[in-house]
């Protein structure tokens, strides 16, 4: 299993929509179990991302209440969690392949023992699912976050074209990283990218002599659109296979770049695991 935490070099850079877009397209392209979470909920906008699915497909769980990370956390701090505890405490958004763990609001404010049952709630889902794929929240001096990735097996690192956060991100002194971040394996994902702009990713990748690849959520109107819908698994359902010519075309080849690095970089066998079209 790899647990992978998303994390912005500062607040307002998309992370959780860019969560949100790895996550529904590995559902729906993958034959691989998959949970996402934004486990520090804020504004609640993870949940809402996914509403025509979930509400399509849990209904029966909003009378019964219970679910999510406050649950998981009490049932890890009486020690009881078991193989399948996460999956009984998450929505389902795509059978079998995506399932949404609702986050707590009093992450916000965490309480002794809170962080370190969050941590036992995440390795155990490990026994069940192959990818974790959680949205930290942004910038630095947050416990709850670096305790994430701390524990992750992975750090995406999510920056835009603002030059005052490329910048940041390519401090020499790693002033604004996280100590945590320093020995964490990390690949960069440039969020709301624009191809048309002067620091399109081959000119910063020439300006600051790098390397390793960068991969890119581009901004687009439609999926903007869909996600204050609630409805982020449909587009990507309807735009699954749109030709060269198509507006959408663009966004889905770089999420899906993204997402094929990402599974990579795990240890996943993306020819092995990719679903035949048609499925």
């Amino acid at each position: 299993m790899g647990k992978i935490a998303l994390w912005g070099m500062q607040h307002g850079l998309g992370v959780t929509s860019a969560t949100a877009a790895l996550a529904a397209f590995i559902g729906l392209e993958y034959d691989v179990r998959t949970l996402v979470s934004q486990p520090q909920r804020t504004d609640g906008d993870m949940e809402r991302f996914f509403n025509k699915t979930i509400n399509q497909y849990n209904r029966q769980f909003f009378a019964i209440g219970g679910l999510g990370l406050d649950s998981l956390e009490r049932v890890a701090k009486s020690s009881k969690l078991e193989r399948n505890s996460v999956k009984n405490y998450t929505l389902m958004v795509e059978r079998n392949r995506l399932d949404l763990l609702w986050g707590s609001e009093r992450l916000n404010r965490p309480q002794k023992g809170s962080i370190e049952a969050v941590n036992m709630v995440f390795r155990m889902a490990a026994e069940y699912y192959g990818i974790s794929l959680l949205d930290a929240r942004s910038g630095q001096d947050n416990e709850v976050s670096n305790s994430l990735i701390s524990d992750a097996d992975l750090v995406v690192i999510c920056v835009n074209q603002n030059i005052s956060v490329l910048e940041k991100y390519f401090d020499n002194q790693r002033k604004h990283w996280p100590e945590v971040l320093d020995e964490k394996p990390h690949l960069l994902l440039m969020t709301q990218y624009d191809p048309m702009s002067k620091y399109k990713i081959k000119n910063i990748a020439n300006k600051y002599k790098l390397k390793a690849p960068i991969l890119t959520i581009p901004y687009n109107t439609s999926f903007k659109d869909h996600l204050n819908d609630g409805d982020i698994k449909g587009f990507f359902a309807r735009n699954r296979f749109v030709g060269s010519s198509h507006e959408n075309h663009y966004f889905i080849q770089e999420v899906g770049r993204a997402a094929k690095t990402i599974l990579h970089e795990i240890g996943i066998n993306t020819k092995l695991k990719r679903i035949e079209r048609g499925n």
